[in-house]
C-alpha cells in the first residue's frame, strides 16, 4: 500500500538514487517497504509505502508515523545535498545583482563553508535548531496532512525560516569576502613597500618572547640596529604601543632578504604570522627547531626587543 509520493523537478536522478538508497537502509532496519518510480516530462515521482500484509495492517498507525518521520529526514538531506548551493546562488543573484560572477562564486563558497562550520550555538551556551531540524520540522508537518510532496515546491514556498537562515549566512559570507578583499589590498600595499625599500639586513631571526613582545637578531645572532625603531617609539607612549603593528613596520623598514621565524607555535597572534608570511612570501623560512628556539629566554638582554 503506497502512502507517500515524492516528486522532484530538478536533480531528478540524484533524488531518485538518494531516496532509493535511503529506503534500502530503512528496509535493513526492519521496515517492510515497497516503492516504485516513474517520470513525467523528466520529472521524477517516487511512490513508497508498506507492503500489504496482515502485520503491516495491524501496526499501520505506528509504522506510518515512524515512516513519515524517516521520510522527512531523507527529503531534508536531499534538499541540503542538492538544492542548498543553488538557493545560495539564487539569493546572491536576486539581492546582490551588482556583484560580478566571480565575486558571487567566491561568496557562495564562503557561505557553504560557514554552513558546514556552523555549530548552532546561541549566546549563553544554548543550542539553536539547526537548519536541518528546521527543514525536517516543516516537511514532517506537511507530510502529516498530505500524501504527495513536490520537493521543489516545498523549497520555494514553505521553507521560510530555512531560506531566511541561508540569506543571513550569505550576508555573513559577503562580510567575509569584503574583509578578505580589503586584507588582500592591504597585503599588496605592504608588499609594494617591501619591494621599494632598501634591504638593510641579509638575515633576520624573529621569535616571540614571554612578555608578548618580539626578539630580533641578525644572521650572527647579534643585536639588530634599531635606531629607526627608537625614533618611532619616541612618539608613542608605552601604553599605546601595538607591538604586532610595530613589528610589521619594523620588518618592512629593515626589509631583510631572509626571515627565519622561530617558535612558530608561540606566536599568540596567528593572523600576524599569516600577514608576515604573505608580505614576505619567499623570504620566509620556518625554523624546525634550533638552539634559539629552545633557549630564547636566555638570550642576552641587549638584543633588539620589540
Amino acid at each position: 500500500m503506497f502512502l507517500v509520493t515524492i516528486g522532484a523537478i530538478n536533480y531528478a536522478d540524484n533524488v531518485k538514487d538518494f531516496i532509493y538508497n535511503q529506503l534500502d537502509v530503512l528496509k535493513q532496519e526492519g521496515f517492510d517497504l515497497t516503492c516504485e518510480h516513474y517520470y513525467v516530462n523528466n520529472n521524477i515521482f517516487i511512490k513508497c509505502g508498506f507492503k500489504d500484509n496482515l502485520l503491516n495492517r495491524l501496526t499501520e498507525k505506528k509504522n506510518f508515523d515512524e515512516f513519515k518521520f524517516c521520510l522527512s529526514r531523507i527529503i531534508t538531506e536531499s534538499i541540503l545535498n542538492n538544492w542548498e548551493t543553488k538557493l545560495i546562488k539564487k539569493i546572491l543573484k536576486d539581492n546582490y545583482f551588482y556583484l560580478n560572477e566571480k565575486e558571487r562564486e567566491a561568496i557562495c563558497k564562503n557561505a557553504v563553508k560557514l554552513l558546514q562550520e556552523d555549530k548552532g550555538m546561541l549566546p549563553g551556551g544554548f543550542y539553536k535548531l539547526t537548519r536541518k531540524n528546521k527543514v525536517m520540522r516543516d516537511i514532517l508537518e506537511y507530510l502529516t496532512n498530505n500524501d504527495t510532496i513536490i520537493i521543489d515546491g516545498i523549497v520555494n514556498f514553505r521553507l521560510h525560516s530555512y531560506i531566511k537562515e541561508l540569506s543571513e549566512t550569505v550576508e555573513r559570507a559577503i562580510e567575509m569576502f569584503i574583509t578578505e578583499r580589503e586584507y588582500n589590498e592591504f597585503i599588496k600595499l605592504l608588499k609594494y613597500f617591501v619591494e621599494i625599500q632598501e634591504c638593510k639586513l641579509d638575515v633576520l631571526h624573529l621569535t616571540p618572547i614571554a612578555d608578548g613582545k618580539y626578539l630580533l637578531m641578525d644572521g650572527n645572532k647579534n643585536k639588530v640596529n634599531a635606531e629607526f625603531y627608537e625614533e618611532i617609539r619616541l612618539d608613542i607612549s608605552e601604553r599605546d604601543i601595538n607591538y604586532d603593528d610595530l613589528l610589521i613596520s619594523t620588518l618592512i623598514t629593515i626589509s631583510p632578504r631572509k626571515i627565519y621565524l622561530h617558535n612558530l607555535n608561540s606566536f599568540n597572534n596567528k593572523e600576524l604570522v599569516r600577514t608576515i608570511t604573505n608580505v614576505f612570501s619567499d623570504r620566509i623560512s620556518i625554523c624546525p627547531g634550533c638552539e634559539m628556539c629552545s633557549s630564547n629566554a636566555n638570550v642576552e638582554s641587549n638584543n633588539y626587543r620589540l
